[in-house]
């Protein structure tokens, strides 16, 4: 015959997500040991990581600790005034990428402020002072 344990005198419960004390994780002992694994950085992450690097670089004597982005932009600057093409093109298209070859003063390019509008009497008015199409979606009406 078969000898069968006797549960020990028991002041809790023990059941579904109550374990026996016995079984529980320990105090400071993590149920997953090993830990989740780490994806790989994306590019961005990694460019991001890498721009933001802190590097030495000498200027005019003095040396300085700049992000890794300011140095590359430094270099690139001190490039063109040496009349590098290269470094001359890279920053005439960072200059227009941010918006700086854009004239300020043309309306046409900026766009008019919103918080000054003109008056006027029809729709038609504005589409044509805008120069945009108007699409019309659903029922027409006859006017």
């Amino acid at each position: 015959m078969k000898q069968t344990r006797s549960a020990p005198d028991r002041d809790y419960d023990v059941g579904y997500g109550k374990p026996p004390k016995a079984n529980r994780f320990r105090k400071g002992q993590s149920g997953n040991p090993k830990g989740r694994k780490r994806s790989e950085e994306n590019f961005i992450a990694v460019f991001k990581r890498l721009a933001t690097r802190r590097v030495k670089v000498n200027i005019n004597g003095a040396v300085k600790t700049i992000s890794m982005a300011d140095a590359i932009l430094l270099r690139n600057y001190q490039a063109a005034l040496k009349h590098d093409e290269t470094a001359m093109g890279n920053m005439l298209r960072l200059a227009e990428y941010v918006g700086e070859t854009q004239d300020q003063h043309d309306p046409k390019v900026v766009g008019l402020p919103l918080f000054m509008p003109e008056r006027f009497e029809s729709t038609e008015e504005v589409v044509a002072y805008a120069g945009i199409d108007i699409v019309r979606v659903g029922k027409q009406t006859s006017e």
